[in-house]
Formats: C-alpha cells, structure tokens, sequence
C-alpha cells in the first residue's frame, strides 16, 4: 500500500490560531472517485430515506459510471433530519448502498423535501464516531450532547438543535480562517490539523486529487474546532510521532480486506481507513 510507504510532513500553514500540518506523497493519482457534491449537483445520484424511515440509515443510489466516495463525518441535510455519515464508505457505480448515519438535528422529524450536502462535521463530533467502532456505546446520544455543549459554547440559537445552524452562525468566523488560504502543493495528500498544543485530527487520501476535491470542507471543518482554542498557547504537538504511530498501526494490522472499513486504535487516538482494491482510499484519526 502506497500510503504506508511514501508520506512526509512538510512546512506548517499558519490560518490563525489553525496550523494545518501537509502530509505529500509522490503517489499516483489513477483512482478518482467523485464526491456527493458533485454527484448530487450532476443529478447522477441521490439519498434517500428506507422505505421504513431509519435515523440511522439511509439509501445512496449511485447512477453515475465512477464510484462515489464519502467521508465519515459529511453532512446530509434535508429530508426528515439532517444526519452525518457514520464512516466513509465508498459507492460502485451503477449501484445503491445502504449508509450507516447519525442525526444531528435532535429536534426535527418532518420531512422538509429531499437530501442535499451540507459541510462536513467539526474533528470533535468525528472523533465520537471513531470511538464508536472501538465499543459499544450509545453514540447518537452522544452526539447529540456534543452538539448540546457546541451550541451552548458558540452561543448559537437553534431550535431543532442543528450542526448545520452552528456553522450557519459562524459563518464570518469559519471564512476569516480561510480568507487567505489558496490551496496546498500538489502533492499533497492530506494534512493534519492542530490549534495551541492540541492536535484536532487528520485525513489522509491515496491521491492529491482525491485531496483537493475535499481540502476547503475539511479546513472549513477544522477551523470551527479552532475557534474553540482561540485562547489556548503551548507548543506545537509532535505531528510526525502521530503520523508515525497511526501508520506503523496499520503496518502491524497487515490489512488485507480488499473492500472495506478499517479500525485503527493507538496511543492516544482512534480512527478508520477506507479500503479499495487494496488501497486506502481515506485514512482519519482523531484523539481519544
């Protein structure tokens, strides 16, 4: 596996109190699935509730001919809540799947018309869905009290208790982290995230251009953690030990699952890799 082989950290990108950390490769970019926004903009796909609505599960029907990635953590809003998507799965074309979600709307079951994309759920929220691989827990409550606790800190008014109302709030906030951001080298493959001595999380990609078609949401992402940690100082976190530690985790699993999700649990974070024809396709982390 490519990923395992060839990744390096290079310079830090200082987007205030935000240090993304690049991770590049010389990988080759062959594989280039299409995101649900494009596809949904293309009207070659869509999401839908089960014949039986489930909070927990929706249908993705893929009409496209190139498969369709998407990440643990994306929004889904629409329909009769908002949810995000439980882990990253990949959809084959021509196909539909069943996706494993969270709702993250606790106030609202009342259909308002069909899914549309929203933003990609903040590290901390992601990171209650990579402890949910690990054990068992009740991870829709918890989610639902992370985003209790979110709505309080950012002083966001939202009567169905909404992640899409705090990103909407912080709207101003969110594009002065970005105002200035043009988008990484070419290389790039990935980046790690950090605000004062905390590490946020990361997400890893088999291609710079699988990266760039998800670079400005997960920045976006990452930065309303970082308003979070405006006030926080301390020195900047050993980024390579955690890079190093998450890969030698999948060295040692010796991951063998041609089409699958992956746990990966090590000092101090947890996370998932998405496999494809025996690559990971994504790789994210998350302290825990």
């Amino acid at each position: 596996m490519s990923l395992l082989t060839s990744v390096e950290i290079t310079e830090p990108i200082f987007l205030r109190n935000l240090v993304i950390f690049p991770i590049n490769s010389n990988a080759e970019n062959g594989f280039n699935p299409v995101t649900i926004d494009e596809i949904l903009k293309s009207d070659a796909g869509y999401f839908s509730e089960l014949d039986t609505p489930d909070i927990n599960e929706i249908i993705f029907e893929n009409k496209g001919d190139i498969p369709v990635l998407i990440l643990d953590g994306e929004e889904i809003t629409g329909s009769l809540q908002n949810r995000i998507i439980a882990q990253s799965n990949l959809v084959e074309a021509n196909s539909s799947k069943n996706i494993p979600v969270i709702c993250v709307e606790e106030g609202r079951w009342d259909e308002i018309g069909g899914f549309r994309t929203g933003y990609c759920s903040y590290p901390q929220l992601r990171s209650i869905l990579a402890k949910s691989l690990h054990k068992k827990t009740n991870t829709q409550q918890t989610v639902w009290n992370e985003l209790n606790r979110k709505l309080a800190v950012t002083k966001t008014i939202s009567t169905t208790s909404s992640m899409h109302d705090i990103y909407n709030n912080l709207e101003e906030e969110i594009l002065r982290y970005v105002e200035d951001f043009k988008s990484i080298n070419h290389n790039t493959i990935g980046f790690i995230g950090a605000a004062g001595n905390r590490i946020l999380g990361c997400d890893i990609f088999q291609n710079s251009n699988i990266y760039r078609k998800f670079e400005t949401k997960l920045i976006r992402s990452y930065a309303l953690d970082a308003i979070e940690y405006q006030k926080k100082r301390g020195n900047q976190p050993d980024v390579k030990n955690y890079l190093t530690s998450i890969l030698n985790t999948l060295r040692k699993k010796g991951v063998k699952k041609r089409n699958s999700n992956v746990e990966i649990k090590g000092n101090g974070y947890l996370g998932q890799a998405l496999l494809y024809q025996d690559e990971i396709i994504h790789l994210s982390a998350f302290p825990g």
